[in-house]
């Protein structure tokens, strides 16, 4: 677009670039809390989310390095994209 100007952060984590700033949204109804997306992030570093009321939660949304490792570890794709975090508004998921 001409005329805007973006500004985004980068994060460098595996050896590769993320931009930081999006979070996973999970579908409630197919989590299983398995606790596979939460191993992963954990294992990874940043330890985003937990399982409360037996449902993966974004906690700590500003911790998340957008990489979507996640997501692929969900066996029932609960997980299914990444949405803008805006700490005045966020996604129904936090």
């Amino acid at each position: 677009m001409v005329g805007k100007e973006y500004k985004t952060e980068i994060v460098e984590a595996y050896g590769r670039k993320f931009i930081k700033g999006n979070i996973p949204e999970i579908n409630e109804i197919r989590c299983m809390a398995c606790g596979n997306c939460v191993a992963l992030c954990k294992k990874l570093g940043p330890n985003v989310l937990e399982i409360v009321n037996n449902v993966a939660k974004v906690v700590r949304p500003e911790d998340c390095i957008s990489d979507a490792a996640c997501l692929v570890s969900c066996p029932t794709k609960a997980m299914f994209l990444m949405s803008k975090f805006d700490p005045t508004n966020p996604p129904a998921s936090v």
